[in-house]
């Protein structure tokens, strides 16, 4: 998972430097291509948000059903208080940056221009060092799960029952790949929440910018595919989700 956001947030940086080079030549995709960007860097924080969230519940479960370590749950929760401000700072700046373009569109006051040129480049700084602390962050939790998942493996061979509830097939040293399964189901939660949200990029350009000629059908397209992903990955991977006592 850690490869897979860093990747998707490399993609989203080369977006970043593209937007900036089109606004500057005054281009005028620049506003679709800044706002797709923007919804891009903001979709990757709630990503953020699904993994560390998902996993983080599972690992408390795992570790209260096998008595493991509490430290184990002390440190998924560290990353929380690490990752979840800078993520959401970054959402509210982007917020604020694409309110500002929708300015400079309709009043063309080079004041304007200037203030969302300066904002653009300190939101785009922000949103890359919080990329990197995502990315590091995720990346050791990953190395967390996968200890705990060896810990949990070893207690539940010392158990004499069968331990159906974190066994994956019939081995009984397997335990659930928190690493992976729990991931992948909350990416297709994620892809889900995307399919929605995918209509305001819509209301945007058709309300708030006021161009009528948006056409609409682009955006049903997404949104069922976006669904449609989603419903595969929660259903094929559905034994990963969180479960509540």
């Amino acid at each position: 998972m850690a490869r897979f956001f860093g990747i998707c947030a490399i993609i989203n940086s080369v977006l970043f430097g593209g937007s900036v080079v089109l606004g500057f030549k005054g281009v005028p995709n620049h506003m679709l291509w800044g706002l797709g960007t923007s919804i891009f860097a903001a979709l990757l924080h709630c990503l953020v948000f699904a993994i560390f969230t998902g996993s983080g519940k599972d690992t408390r479960l795992l570790v209260e059903d096998l008595s493991l370590n509490q430290e184990y749950v002390k440190r998924t929760k560290a990353f929380k208080k690490d990752v979840f401000p800078p993520a959401l700072y970054s959402i509210f700046f982007l917020l604020i940056l694409t309110t500002l373009g929708g300015a400079v569109s309709n009043s063309g006051q080079i004041w304007l221009y200037w203030l969302h040129g300066l904002w653009a480049a300190f939101t785009i700084y922000y949103n890359l060092k919080t990329f990197w602390l995502e990315y590091k962050a995720i990346g050791v939790n990953s190395d967390i799960l996968k200890d705990l998942n060896a810990k949990a493996g070893e207690a539940a061979s010392l158990l004499k029952q069968e331990p159906t509830e974190f066994t994956v097939g019939s081995e009984p040293q397997k335990v659930a790949d928190l690493d992976w399964g729990t991931h992948v189901y909350a990416f297709g939660r994620f892809l889900g929440f995307l399919s929605w949200n995918t209509w305001l990029v819509y209301l945007y350009l058709r309300f708030i910018m006021g161009d009528i000629r948006t056409p609409w059908w682009p955006f049903v397209l997404m949104s069922v595919v976006l669904w449609l992903g989603g419903f595969f990955l929660k259903t094929r991977y559905q034994d990963y989700r969180p479960k509540f006592h």
